[in-house]
């Protein structure tokens, strides 16, 4: 079955005979054996969260990576880079709570939650300072994160996102008039999308550098994850929560928080597709020059997810700032 191809009957219920997108998201196949389920105690929330994780590389080695996705993703986006990084570092990639597998029963969702959710697992893991990967609005909780306790944090790598922006692409906004009528506008847009498996396929453009350029394997990938995010209404709602909540984190929180970037002296590196509409290079470009420990690196022909798209240059920016 190629890309399109997908047939379902729209008005069947949930099925998953009837719908292929509904039913547990299975990880992507280089990572199924990685697969682990950690318990953690968050201070701001009554009960247990489940995380779902890939965990591989030597336990007693060099500092612990700790891989954290964007907004509607899951661990599964670092499925090309997982691995190679296993060979000389412990590495841990994370479904954040409300996306991919782990716990989504949440009322609220946000930016603070996810730095304590870190911490948590940090210390479930017993991982005492890890390096931090974030990509989009994983970046920005790994750079709060090292803001707020930079003991816990040994070096800092931002991709393709950063607390403090300065220039807004096709899908940052900070307006608040836009969250008004927030849920109604996105209750329409996935309804639509769950019409047309194709068309939840097409969002995912303005993402990449050449969405139609990448093996076919990863196109199959995609088309199947982006259609499994588009039925999965916990997760939606969660992504909503967070969008939601940005408006009040970037009003009261972030203003202090990146006063802190000039003085920061957590080695960091700061990579950027060169072809970002989501997220402006300028961006990443102002971050790393704010910093006197930052370094600016740009990669040709990619878009937001550069770890995605051009994984080998990817991996020779990381490995030679980890040192390997």
């Amino acid at each position: 079955m190629g890309i399109g191809d997908a047939r379902f009957c729209v008005n069947c219920g949930p099925s998953t005979m009837s719908n292929p997108y509904l039913g547990p998201m299975q990880p992507a196949p280089n990572l199924a054996r990685y697969a682990q389920t950690v318990s953690l105690s968050v201070d701001q929330m009554r009960e247990p969260l489940t995380l779902f994780t890939y965990q591989a590389g030597p336990a007693d080695g060099a500092d612990a990576v700790l891989l954290i996705h964007g907004l509607q993703d899951e661990a599964d986006s670092w499925r090309h880079v997982f691995e190679p990084l296993a060979h000389t570092h412990r590495v841990v990639a994370m479904d954040l709570p409300g996306f991919g597998r782990s716990t989504k029963n949440l009322r609220r969702y946000d930016v603070p939650l996810y730095v304590q959710t870190v911490i948590a697992l940090m210390d479930a893991l017993n991982i005492q300072r890890a390096t931090l990967i974030g990509n989009s609005m994983g970046a920005m909780v790994a750079e709060a994160l090292t803001l707020q306790n930079p003991a816990r944090v040994s070096k800092l790598v931002l991709v393709d996102g950063t607390l403090r922006i300065v220039s807004q692409g096709s899908k940052v906004s900070l307006n608040p008039i836009k969250w008004l009528l927030a849920d109604y506008y996105d209750r329409r847009y996935f309804d639509a999308l769950r019409k047309d498996a194709k068309a939840a396929y097409d969002t995912l453009m303005p993402y990449y550098a050449d969405l139609a350029g990448l093996p076919q394997a990863d196109r199959e990938f995609l088309f199947q994850r982006v259609n499994e995010r588009v039925w999965d209404e916990p997760q939606r709602k969660a992504s909503l929560s967070i969008r939601n909540g940005f408006l009040k984190f970037f009003g009261l929180q972030v203003p202090k928080l990146v006063q802190g970037i000039s003085t920061l002296q957590t080695p960091t590196t700061v990579i950027w597709g060169e072809h970002d509409h989501i997220i402006p290079a300028r961006n990443g470009e102002e971050r790393a020059a704010a910093q006197p420990r930052a370094h600016w690196h740009q990669i040709a022909n990619a878009g937001h997810l550069p770890h995605q798209e051009r994984p080998a240059e990817f991996l020779d920016l990381v490995n030679l700032f980890l040192g390997v």
